[in-house]
Order: structure tokens, then sequence, then C-alpha cells
């Protein structure tokens, strides 16, 4: 089989997934990657299956796939199973390959009698090696396990990250739809890997076990430049981490003359050390900074090993308003918070002027270093669906679950329809933007408000075991 047909998926997620996709959908950039290590002869085909309007049953009777391959997140463990079922059912001589940063660092939970291979280390390295084994019967790569066996750490290589162009003329047909928030027309870029960072709540952190690697500038431009969209969403865990290597990414934007608009990751304690870096990426784009905030209780922040402060947050939020760069917060919301540390919250982030906030009630994944009793969680741990940083998953200790969701809410109302973040919105952002992502909260709201109704009823029908409710 010198030839190959590979059908690469990016799974829908499931509907137990409070889902980010009603307000961010960006493109499948690990597929368009792995779809650049295939040779020219091979035909490739991406389904983005949140976008796709034909079934993927359509899709796989229609291309006869030799090789199915899907990847995603803990949330799309039951889906990615079921895709590669349905895969063999229609075509039975079909293998199939599943990936992504949760199956690589617990691949035992994708060990499935549908799922041929898993990619469990350097994708990059490993995809077109396993490749060769398919159609040459070359050794099968370290870094890919096969069904039923099991992860040896003794035998699997080094990190060693290689990163192509990715093939992003796969997914031109759904390109025009894709968009983080009020960024429209997205295109995502990776020009690092990994975090030196230890906080101990982070999965990132986790998945190159704590090395960093960073691409060669040479590579980042040239793939920068090659991008159509004006918008680019750059996904590295932290962006803002040398100012070295970002003084000379200034200085080859503006030699190329890059005329784009950057999303970006970053830590409070850099924004608030470095100002004039700060300023010089917006006078070349840069329009949004994602920052962990996390949290303005200092408490809260030693206990996340976050190595910042409330005064470092309350000063990189300053640096970003004087720099005219707009601030995504993500907050973790603590199983202690009470009604009124909701409330404290909400102040706070309206102080500082933050107009659009992502909570992430505390998730203690698989990985990280923080530990929960399994009595203590609401979520079992293989409801995968569920963990997906949105849902409630440690008992709360102040309130009941149902209590809890109905303040996070809130504190979501509270920010993001503020009258005067509101007014903000109307004046910087073009009209569709603003109701396509009035209706997305809107769908996430409902999610919301199914899950504070399942508790209130569980919680109805056994009060004893309320800590179950979902």
């Amino acid at each position: 089989m010198g030839v190959m047909k590979i059908l690469f998926v990016r799974p829908q997620p499931s509907h137990d997934t409070i889902g980010l996709q009603h307000i961010m959908i960006v493109e499948p950039l690990e597929l368009e990657v792995m779809a650049a290590l295939t040779s020219e002869e091979d035909e490739c085909l991406i389904a983005d299956m949140i976008l796709e309007k034909r079934t993927l049953e359509e899709i796989i009777t229609e291309f006869q796939p030799d090789l199915f391959c899907t990847t995603g997140y803990i949330t799309h463990i039951p889906i990615i199973k079921i895709y590669c079922r349905l895969a063999k059912s229609l075509v039975p001589g079909v293998f199939t390959v599943a990936g992504g940063v949760h199956i690589e660092k617990f691949p035992e939970d994708a060990d499935d009698q549908f799922i041929d291979f898993r990619v469990v280390r350097n994708a990059t390295r490993t995809f077109t090696a396993l490749l060769e084994h398919l159609k040459y019967g070359s050794p099968l790569p370290r870094g890919i396990l096969q069904r039923g066996e099991k992860v040896n750490l003794e035998l699997l290589p080094p990190y060693d990250f290689y990163f192509p162009l990715p093939r992003r003329e796969l997914t031109e047909r759904y390109r025009d739809q894709y968009f983080y928030v009020f960024h429209h027309k997205v295109a995502l870029m990776k020009t690092s890997f990994g975090c030196p960072y230890t906080c101990n709540f982070c999965f990132c952190r986790k998945i190159t076990d704590g090395h960093y690697f960073a691409r060669p500038m040479e590579d980042v431009i040239t793939e920068l430049k090659l991008i159509k969209e004006k918008e680019v969403y750059i996904v590295d865990d932290d962006f803002l981490l040398s100012p070295i290597r970002l003084t000379e990414f200034i200085r080859r934007v503006t030699a190329e003359n890059i005329d784009k608009k950057y999303l970006v990751y970053g830590r409070a304690d850099f924004i608030a050390g470095h100002p004039e870096l700060i300023a010089q990426l917006k006078a070349i784009g840069l329009r949004t900074v994602i920052v962990g905030i996390e949290s303005f209780n200092d408490k809260e922040l030693d206990s996340f090993n976050k190595k910042t402060s409330r005064s470092i947050n309350e000063q990189a939020l300053l640096v970003l308003k004087n720099c005219g760069v707009d601030c995504y917060a993500a907050v973790i919301t603590s199983p202690d918070w009470s009604e009124e540390d909701f409330k404290a919250a909400g102040n706070k982030l309206l102080q500082m002027g933050i107009k659009f906030v992502n909570l992430q009630p505390l998730t203690p994944l698989k990985g990280t270093g923080i530990e929960v009793a399994d009595a203590d969680l609401v979520v079992g741990r293989e409801d995968y669906a569920r963990w997906d940083l949105a849902h409630v998953v440690i008992k709360p200790e102040k309130m009941s679950v149902s209590q809890y969701y109905a303040c996070i809410m809130h504190l979501y109302e509270r920010i993001l329809f503020h009258p005067k973040n509101m007014v903000s919105h109307m004046f910087h952002h073009p009209l569709f933007l603003q109701w396509k992502l009035a209706l997305g909260l809107y769908r996430v709201h409902k999610q919301y408000k199914e899950r504070i109704r399942n508790s209130t009823l569980n919680y109805a029908k056994d009060p004893v075991h309320t800590t179950h409710a979902i």
C-alpha cells in the first residue's frame, strides 16, 4: 500500500460538555499539521465535525479512507471511541488512530477495541513513521501504542518537537467560520511548546513533562507570512515569555511589513514587568491578551503555586489598559467560595475594567498537582465529557451544587452584560460579532440553567447524596 486515503476528523463536542464552541470555533491546527506529514501521493481530507453539514457516516462512506485519524481533549474520549467504531463498521479494513494531549499522557483511557493505534509521544515524528509502517511494513515507531498495549515510559523516545507548515488548504471550506469571541476569521499559530512554570492546576505543563521548546524565529515568520487571515491567535501556552525572543519577533514583523492582529496568552507578572514590550507589541498588532488572573486573593494564588500576587494582577491589567490592549481574564472559582466571594470577584473585575471573563471552577485534572478524594467529586472520573473546566466537579463547601452554578452564571452576567461593557462593545466591535457572541452566550446560559435544574431535581430526590447531583 504505497498510497493512502487518510481522513482526519475533528470531533464535535458531546452534548454533556458545556460548549465553548458557542463562543469560539478555531481551526483544527493539529490535524493540519498531521496532514503536512503525509506524502504527496496520499489523498487527505479534513472533516471538522463542529461545522460540517454532512454526517460523519456520509463522509466516511463517500471517502472510503484507508486510515481514519481523530484527536481531541479529555472531553472527547467517548466520542473518539464512537467515531472509530463507526469508521470500522463502514470500512472494515480501515486503520484507526487516536491522539491528543490527554491520550498522550493517559493512553489507557483510549484503549478500545476499535482504536488500532494511539499516539503517546512526539506526534510530528511518529506519525510519519506510522504511515511507513502501514505502507511498507517498517517497524512500528516508539511513541505509538497498538490496541491493548500498555505504555512503557522507559521505551518512549525523549521529547523532540518538529513542526511542519500546516496544510491550511484542507480546511479552506470552513475558514470563514472560525472565530474567537470578537476575533473574526481567525487563524491559529503555534510558535512554542510547553511551559516552564509550575502552576499546580495546569495540565499544559504536564504535556511535555515540564520541557519548553521554541520554534526558530525564521520558521515562525515564514508561516506567519503564509497565513491569509488578518487575525492570528498564537496558541502558545505562554507567548509572553522571553523578552529577547519577543524583541526579535517585533523586529522581524516590522522588517517584513507583516500586517496582522494578534491574540495571545500571557502571564500577569510578565505584563506588569515589561510595559514597554507590551506597547511595542501593540504597535505591530497585538490586540488581546488572555491572562490567567486566576484570583485576586494572595492566599489562593499561593495555593495554586502561581508565583504572582493580587498586586501584580492589578498592575498587569493597568498596563494592558494603558497600552490599549484588550484583556480576556481567566479566573478560577474555588470550591470554598461563598456568595460573598463571587460578589467580591465581580466587584474587582469590574473595577479593573474587565469586559470578558472565563470562569473556571477548580478542576483536578489527572496529572496536575491538585489531589481531591473521589468522595469529594460530584463528577465521576470516567464522565470524561464533563471534565471541561466549566462543570463543577468538586463538591462546594458553602452551598449546594445548583447554588454554585447559579453564582457562576450570575457572575458571568455581571461582567458580560454590564451596561458599561455593552456600550464599549457597541462602539468597538461589528454588530454581527456582537450578535454572534450574544447567541453563543445564550446557548451556554441554557446549559448552565440545565445543570442548575438537574442538580436541584437530584437533590430533591436524594438530599443525602447531594454531592453526586450531576
